[in-house]
């Protein structure tokens, strides 16, 4: 179904597919001096926020040749970085499946899923890989093989600790091998997603990550997306967006204070934030979804009765 009322919102989005696409690979060593960059697009629920951001970002970053994978925050999950994890298992699974079908290969011959995995092996220590594995479990097959097993005490494979999501509440306790404990080991992990998220930039024109739903993230994903942002290795090819609702999202909430700490370090935000329709849209929304002209009396009504009935958000239901 097309987007009404919209136009606007996905010619910026485009436009700041273009600008990635525009940076050549001599201007690579220049981005390193710039501030980083995301896109984070705010609205209520069922304003269409992550409708736009397929149509606007998914559908062109295809066409163009750009890699775009998304993961989504669920009220109810409790796993730390479920969303970023969600969004590189899609781009993992995009390498090793769905680009190896259409013939993706290397200029020496190799498919492009070899090549990043080698890349891995070769320049990564084995700590670190297992390290990834934790985290972005789906990712597996990308990472490669283990080169050998690593042990860990039963007493910490099967310790529990509690998890918290990014706005304070408490969510329950999780195996702890699932999580980093202590500043190094975080850092330590930052830096192996950075530098596998370069490795396969590097194979590709860009890739597009969307992270949805960011009210309900983890404050270990809000980290982590602040260390990619401000990588330089990586902005020239990599493009961050963010949805989140923003009545959910208070000046206290985690997600905010991120938001001024990342303006502050100046980076570059555009902020999108998509209001509801006018009844003048939601006309030819219903008559495009009942299949009849936009100047029948009754789709007119019936578009009436629903902008009233729904706050004018997009959503039919």
């Amino acid at each position: 179904m097309q987007l009404h009322g919209r136009d606007d919102d996905i010619k910026l989005l485009r436009s700041k597919l273009r600008e990635l696409a525009e940076k050549k690979h001599g201007e690579e060593d220049a981005a390193k001096s710039r501030v980083g960059e995301m896109i984070l697009v705010s609205g209520t629920s069922g304003a269409g926020k992550s409708a736009l951001i397929h149509k606007g970002l998914g559908n062109s970053a295809a066409k163009s040749g750009y890699i775009f994978a998304f993961g989504k925050f669920e009220d109810k999950v409790l796993r730390p970085l479920s969303a970023f994890s969600d969004a590189m298992t899609r781009l993992a699974k995009y390498i090793t499946v769905e680009h190896n079908k259409m013939g993706g290969m290397s200029s020496e011959g190799t498919s492009i899923s070899t090549l990043i995995r080698n890349k891995i092996q070769d320049e990564f220590e084995e700590e670190d890989v297992e390290q990834l594995r934790r985290v972005l479990s789906g990712c597996a097959e990308l990472l490669g093989a283990r080169r050998h097993s690593l042990c860990c005490p039963s007493s910490v494979a099967n310790a529990t600790v509690p998890l918290r999501r990014a706005s304070g509440t408490k969510l329950g306790s999780v195996n702890s091998l699932n999580l980093l404990v202590g500043k190094e080991s975080i850092a330590r992990m930052h830096y192996a997603v950075r530098r596998l998220l370069k490795i396969i930039c590097s194979q590709f024109k860009g890739v597009v990550l969307l992270i949805d739903d960011l009210q309900w993230s983890d404050t270990a994903t809000l980290d982590l997306l602040k260390s990619i942002v401000l990588d330089g290795e990586i902005r020239s090819r990599l493009l961050i967006v963010g949805a989140y609702r923003e009545d959910e999202v208070p000046d206290h909430h985690p997600l905010a204070f991120h938001i001024r700490e990342l303006e502050e370090m100046s980076v570059s935000i555009t902020k999108m934030r998509i209001g509801n329709l006018s009844v003048d849209y939601a006309i030819p929304l219903v008559a495009e979804a009942l299949g009849m002209d936009d100047d029948d009396s009754k789709v007119k009504s019936l578009a009436e009765a629903i902008h009233r009935r729904q706050e004018a958000t997009p959503s039919l239901c």
